[in-house]
């Protein structure tokens, strides 16, 4: 299946206050196209994906992640921003919910990237796949950090 981009919407910052030329093109629908694709991924690939909603809770973040013993839920402000900057804290959400090591998280965030341009119109073409760089450094007392 092709993915068609409106270029036109997706070219600025400010789409949101534009029209919508058709249902995709929403920034909510667009916002739930990915997290059901990153729940696919989730359930194929092993790792726990954490519920996702919009807005936060709190008027001054745009991203806020809970987590309890019935799961973890990630809040993401998706109006008034670039949907790049939403997936990238969807990405982000995902990866601390897991807890994985550097390496690891890197992978895993590839690998989100990859499915959030596939699942829609979300993402504009400038941002196909980049590889994510993970620094390690070797402290004092020989742990690993990740940078």
């Amino acid at each position: 299946m092709e993915n068609n981009i409106d270029r036109s919407v997706l070219s600025s910052a400010d789409a949101h206050s534009r029209p919508v030329s058709n249902i995709e093109s929403a920034p909510s629908v667009r916002f739930s196209m990915v997290a059901q694709a990153f729940g696919h991924l989730g359930a194929q690939a092993g790792f726990a994906v954490p519920g996702f909603r919009s807005p936060p809770r709190s008027r001054q973040t745009d991203r806020a992640i809970r987590r309890d013993s019935s799961g973890s839920v990630v809040a993401v402000r998706i109006k008034d921003r670039p949907f790049e900057a939403v997936i990238a804290d969807m990405i982000e959400g995902v990866v601390v919910c897991n807890g994985l090591p550097g390496p690891r998280s890197g992978e895993l965030r590839d690998l989100l990237w990859r499915t959030a341009i596939q699942a829609g119109p979300g993402v504009a073409p400038e941002l196909r796949h980049k590889p994510t760089a993970v620094v390690h450094r070797l402290p004092v007392n020989g742990k690993v950090e990740a940078a």
